[in-house]
């Protein structure tokens, strides 16, 4: 298991630098939530690389920036959201990233603690526990691809 940690945490190191040479370039954005994405971009790598390696200490801050990017956006949506219909479903989004980033942070808290006190591990079903984990942060990515495959179909520039 170790070799597959060092192997996702390499991968995902690589990714973070290819994002960020990439965010680079694009970073000029005029709408106001340009901002909000790059912080979220470049915080996923970094979670993705705490959650195989199992150093849940430092997530909930992480998540936590996510979060409120999604508490702000009904707030600042972007010039391509043009009809009602479209606000409604960006803003679903919006909800959807909130209640998953809010499910990791209960989830996290869990896992934290317990890490805290080892005591009687039996008790709480802690692989389970990291599988949820895991999957919070699927559905958390997953709400980001969905909205900006309807929302930003070209480069940001």
């Amino acid at each position: 298991m170790r070799g597959f940690a060092k192997f996702a945490a390499a991968v995902a190191a690589v990714a973070l630098i290819a994002f960020g040479v990439g965010f680079a370039r694009t970073s000029h954005a005029a709408d106001g939530i340009k901002s909000l994405m790059g912080d979220n971009f470049q915080n996923v790598q970094v979670i993705l690389i705490d959650l195989v390696t199992a150093q849940y200490q430092d997530l909930p801050a992480k998540i936590q920036v996510i979060h409120q990017h999604a508490v702000d956006l009904p707030k600042k949506m972007p010039n391509t959201v043009k009809t009602e219909a479209q606000r409604r479903m960006f803003v679903n989004y919006a909800y959807q990233l909130e209640n998953n980033t809010s499910n990791m942070l209960t989830v996290l808290d869990a896992l934290i603690q317990h890490d805290k006190t080892a005591s009687e591990p039996g008790k709480l079903n802690i692989d389970y526990l990291r599988v949820v984990a895991a999957r919070q942060f699927g559905e958390i990515v997953t709400s980001c691809v969905l909205c900006h495959n309807e929302f930003r179909r070209y480069v940001v520039k």
